[in-house]
């Protein structure tokens, strides 16, 4: 499904497109089968074209960025080589799924639940208790992650990420994460030196990007280990800001192509049972589910809107002022000065989103229960994931289709990301030639 503002071809600012990219662990896959899409079926002035100058990624978005913005300077090969990505990809690649690896979860559970709740690490540890150096049983995450830190090592070309920057093919990448001591935004950002960086809100990290500031912004506290980074401690970006649409128009981007990984859905009212009846008790691994939900609470709407808002002020403005009123206006507000504060100019900004048709989370449910019939054939990791999941209601479980990488279901993710954005051709085009949404398409 997509969602966007309308175009307005009649702006004279340059186009500056931006990429940005949501989290939502394995279904980052569905972002994979946009981006084929985009580079493989548009027509080639789009798709063969540099087109983004700016990515921005939070989460396995942050994992998807790394990889695209490496290979910047080769769209078709940009295209192909993500999707390749995720059609290989294991969980081994990922996490430990091993009997050891099930045996640490299950010690360090119940060694963290001694720690915190009975006080075992105060009386057999340092005197300040848990969070003594020497604490005796210190809590890292539910599943180990180091096989992915190798994978990230081989498969992003980190050297060609940093010469895309240098060289200019892209102004800047970002990447959000959580600085899990303050519970604040930290926008890691490796940008070219002339290029603009407009302040206001966040206070963005300057760094050369590296494997660490990715695992950063894609570790989902408790299950996967939070990243120490020059002393400090970061987690998953999604707890702040699952889609990073805001660093990018700092960037300078008036074009923001956003892949959403969780379906539009309408609001109601918690559904009526009918009286004496009791509804089954939830699953542990639906409680999970929706915690996982939580952590990756889409803002998009939130964000849209007042996105929306400030291109209809812009448009008063035009009719009030003529043509000219936008640039009346900024001139104007780079003639203040605020002790303290920078004024920025306004813009219009128009977004185009694509989130996901069908529901990833009963997706998720048909691929492991497939696999569930064939205890044998997984790991032992997988094997308990399927005791938690069984029973669940409506064929739909939503803490699966965050963990497993499993190759029909990214396959699957794939394809409907390709088909979604197969459906959006005609407005695609229009809007990377910065054409009104629903005019005829020119595909010259």
């Amino acid at each position: 499904m997509a969602r966007f503002g309308k175009s307005n071809s009649g702006n004279s600012a340059k186009l500056n497109f931006a990429l940005v990219l949501s989290g939502g662990g394995a279904r980052g896959a569905y972002e994979a089968g946009v981006i084929y899409y985009v580079r493989t079926r548009l027509p080639k002035h789009i798709a063969g074209s540099t087109l983004f100058k700016i990515y921005s990624g939070t989460s396995v978005g942050a994992i998807n960025t790394a990889f695209l913005a490496a290979s910047a300077d080769d769209p078709l090969y940009q295209g192909n080589r993500l999707r390749s990505l995720w059609q290989n990809l294991t969980a081994s690649d990922v996490y430990r799924a091993d009997v050891r690896a099930l045996t640490g979860f299950l010690v360090k559970t119940g060694l963290m639940t001694a720690t915190n709740v009975f006080g075992l690490a105060r009386r057999l540890g340092g005197p300040n208790g848990p969070s003594d150096r020497n604490d005796p049983f210190p809590f890292r995450s539910i599943l180990d992650t180091t096989p992915f830190v190798f994978y990230l090592r081989r498969n992003v070309p980190w050297s060609a990420l940093h010469r895309n920057v240098a060289e200019r093919v892209i102004d800047g990448v970002t990447i959000s994460a959580t600085h899990m001591l303050t519970g604040r935004l930290a926008m890691f950002l490796e940008k070219h030196p002339d290029a603009p960086y407009r302040s206001g809100g966040h206070f963005p990290i300057s760094c050369v990007l590296s494997p660490r500031h990715i695992l950063a912004s894609a570790a989902i506290p408790v299950i996967f280990p939070i990243i120490r980074i020059n002393g400090q401690y970061y987690g998953d970006g999604s707890l702040r800001q699952n889609t990073p649409m805001s660093p990018p128009i700092h960037l300078g981007a008036n074009r923001l192509f956003v892949i959403s990984l969780h379906r539009e859905e309408s609001l109601g009212p918690v559904p009526p049972i009918e009286p004496g009846e009791t509804e089954p008790e939830p699953k542990v691994s639906d409680v999970l589910g929706k915690l996982l939900n939580t952590v990756f609470l889409d803002k998009l709407d939130y964000d849209l809107t007042q996105m929306r808002r400030i291109n209809f002020l812009i448009q008063d403005m035009e009719r009030v002022f003529g043509a000219g009123g936008l640039d009346k206006i900024n001139e104007m507000r780079r003639s203040l000065s605020l002790p303290g504060k920078e004024i920025n100019e306004l813009q219009r900004v128009v977004p185009f989103v694509i989130s996901p048709s069908q529901d990833i989370g009963a997706i998720a449910y048909r691929h492991f229960a497939q696999l569930s019939r064939n205890r044998m054939g997984l790991s032992p990791v997988q094997r308990f994931f399927a005791k938690l999941v069984e029973g669940a209601p409506d064929g739909h479980n939503d803490f699966i289709s965050y963990l497993l990488f499993e190759h029909e279901y990214l396959e699957e993710l794939i394809d409907l990301g390709y088909h979604d954005a197969e459906r959006e051709h005609d407005r695609l085009i229009n809007f990377f030639s910065d054409r009104d949404l629903d005019a005829p398409p020119n595909e010259h």
